[in-house]
């Protein structure tokens, strides 16, 4: 149900993590399907999705369940970072190995970004300079620029959400001395 986050944040969030008991209940009340399992409301919830009106009901139902964990005492914030944590369990795993490739490939990924950022920036240079100098023709050199840039671009937008990850938990590592790690520069 990853259509879900985009609409219904806190009840995507709520259902994938420890709280999916409370969740499912309230929904199940809520949407009054017959039972109050997950996936009743799974179904429910795909059925509000079919539809404009269906939609705003979710989000409604969003903002009644953001409201009622928070009465029952639900820290939300923490409650995301834990899902986060969850989900990201075989990084810090990875981060502590001992086998080279295991530990690497990640920030590999970053150095593979900031080499693709350098290439666009200088190949771009080059080419307006190019132009400018009349070394070659605008039309020709321009005309394949933006192919060449969004190549780049959609590489770029594959193995950014990777380092983004990575880098949040090598700079949590860093920030806190309690969690335990291997350095690896």
């Amino acid at each position: 149900m990853d259509w879900l986050k985009s609409i219904a944040p806190v009840a995507a969030s709520l259902l994938a993590g420890p709280a999916a008991g409370m969740a499912v209940k309230f929904l199940a009340d809520q949407l009054g399907t017959p039972s109050p399992t997950l996936d009743a409301v799974s179904i429910a919830l795909t059925n509000l999705n079919g539809t404009p009106e269906g939609r705003l009901q979710l989000a409604q139902l969003d903002a009644a369940l953001k409201t009622h964990a928070i009465n029952a005492g639900l820290d939300l914030e923490r409650l995301a970072v834990a899902n986060a944590s969850d989900v990201n369990k075989s990084m810090q795993a990875e981060s502590a190995a001992e086998h080279w490739p295991t530990y690497s490939w990640r920030p590999f990924i970053g150095f593979v970004f900031g080499v693709n950022l350098l290439i666009a920036g200088v190949t771009t240079s080059a080419v307006y300079i190019a132009v400018m100098c009349g070394v070659v023709s605008a039309v020709q050199a321009l005309g394949s620029l933006p192919a060449m840039i969004g190549a780049l671009g959609a590489v770029n937008g594959a193995a950014l959400p990777i380092l983004g990850i990575a880098s949040w938990f090598r700079g949590k590592a860093q920030a806190d001395p309690s969690i335990s790690t291997v350095n690896r520069g």
